[in-house]
């Protein structure tokens, strides 16, 4: 006769020892590479053991395989321009370095917690770029590899976070401007804890969302001292506001295309890029033991 007992799973002991399915994975296949508190591991060996829960073959393939290749995973918004480019254009970096280590690239949906989605199991890790909090979680769980957070603040050692230092380039722009009375024009973030990252290093009232932009802004800042993150929401204002009164921050792979009288500070993208691919790579052979938080300046 069948057994009629149901198979004891993953789900089941992250939810009985209060962690995420990625942390028992990780604990299950002795991944020496990732910070776990040892009260966490014996927790949860401990429950694994009361619940007689024997890890499948394929979780182990997938800890310890290697199919080179790696997923990216981003939303593009048209509500956000300018991200979207600088998305797609630090996306354009990471792919021909990764070609040229061996690495084919997937291009990932994020999973939805609540659908049954297909997942691709052949993925060795994830670089996954300005993620919500919640779709973050999701692709975790979903796929139980290394992922690289990029522009995301995550705060989760089990995980990578690299994010470009804003306030840093902001603080920058102003001095160029000669004031520190100036408002900021940016995109939105999908990331909050990114995003509160940046506002923090100015008054919220001083912080205009482009998705806000009316003839009403654009009045209000004809006046004001403005400076514009990111290449594409430069050349969107360009024409509307005094060239005199604005700084943009932007890439250098994306500079040229802002009028050369414009005063431009300058966002490593390749740094980011380069050192995100580095993460990446560590995180794969567990070679050196790094931070596991970044801003690039």
């Amino acid at each position: 006769m069948e057994s009629t007992e149901k198979k004891v799973t993953v789900k089941d002991v992250a939810r009985e020892a209060g962690v995420s399915v990625a942390t028992v994975s990780y604990i299950m296949n002795n991944r020496a590479d990732q910070k776990i508190s040892p009260a966490t591991k014996k927790k949860v060996l401990q429950i694994a053991n009361l619940l007689n829960y024997k890890p499948n073959h394929a979780a182990k393939s997938l800890a310890q395989g290697r199919n080179n290749i790696i997923g990216i995973t981003y939303v593009l918004d048209p509500k956000t321009p300018a991200r979207n480019l600088e998305i797609t254009t630090f996306t354009n970096l990471l792919i021909p370095q990764l070609a040229r280590r061996n690495y084919d690239v997937l291009f990932l949906k994020v999973p939805d917690p609540h659908e049954d989605a297909f997942i691709n199991r052949n993925v060795d890790a994830i670089l996954a770029i300005d993620l919500t909090h919640e779709a973050f979680r999701a692709l975790a769980e979903a796929y139980l590899v290394p992922i690289i957070g990029i522009d995301m603040i995550i705060n989760d050692s089990l995980f990578y976070q690299v994010y470009s230092d804003y306030p840093t380039h902001i603080r920058e722009a102003a001095t160029l401007l000669g004031t520190e009375d100036y408002y900021l024009l940016t995109d939105g973030f999908s990331n909050m804890r990114f995003l509160s990252f940046l506002q923090d290093s100015l008054p919220k009232e001083r912080i205009v969302f482009y998705s806000k932009w009316s003839s009403e802004t654009q009045q209000m800042l004809q006046d004001k001292k403005v400076i514009v993150l990111g290449t594409y929401l430069g050349l969107i204002v360009h024409p509307f506001l005094p060239e005199e009164n604005l700084v943009v921050i932007s890439s250098e792979q994306t500079a040229h295309l802002l009028p050369p009288s414009l005063r431009i500070i300058r966002n490593d993208i390749d740094k980011k890029a380069n050192l995100a691919i580095n993460l990446l790579l560590n995180a794969l052979d567990r070679k050196f033991e790094v931070s596991h938080d970044f801003k690039v300046k």
